[in-house]
């Protein structure tokens, strides 16, 4: 399915705006780039700040409304803006980065200039990566990451004196198009 082949895509892209190509001395360079949750592998040290990919989006699976607050019910939810029918398809992801900031103790200003590097870092990556040519061979990519439905946020947890911890979540829609003659 396109949707495996699109987190590919992602995580390497992520990997090479958020890792490779960033100096190593960088204080905003990500230490993993990862497929869906870290579960304590690598461990926080090595993944101070981590990204992760996910398909959809896993808090609102679960009506958990961005990093943290529970709200409404457990019952499930249809998505409204699904244009699919087999033709057209919203293929949506979710991309997010914690930096964790307890080990190395920046002071607060220091700490929000890191997660704002990491998230304009994230925002860049995302809106420079090409899809065009990802395909199964039944679909095809007809639009990129930054579109009307690309949100973010980014939230401040832990803190004073000098432990900071900063949640980044940023939601991506790509638009997919079945190959004429696909199956």
């Amino acid at each position: 399915m396109i949707h495996k082949l699109l987190m590919d895509r992602l995580a390497s892209s992520l990997t090479s705006g958020m890792i490779t190509n960033v100096p190593t001395n960088d204080v905003a360079r990500a230490g993993v780039v990862m497929l869906g949750p870290l579960q304590g592998n690598p461990d926080p040290d090595t993944a101070r700040i981590s990204i992760t990919i996910f398909e959809n989006d896993p808090d609102r699976i679960m009506n958990i409304v961005g990093n943290s607050a529970f709200r409404g019910s457990w019952d499930d939810e249809v998505e409204s803006i699904e244009i699919g029918g087999g033709i057209t398809w919203l293929r949506k992801f979710t991309v997010k980065a914690r930096c964790l900031l307890e080990a190395t103790r920046e002071n607060l200003d220091e700490a929000r200039s890191i997660a704002s590097s990491v998230r304009k870092r994230l925002e860049r990556t995302l809106m420079t990566t090409s899809f065009a040519d990802v395909t199964d061979g039944s679909e095809i990519v007809v639009g990129g990451a930054f579109n009307e439905y690309m949100r973010g946020e980014m939230i401040q947890s832990g803190g004073p004196p000098d432990a900071y911890d900063f949640h980044i979540k940023l939601y991506v829609v790509l638009r997919t198009f079945e190959v004429l003659g696909g199956s």
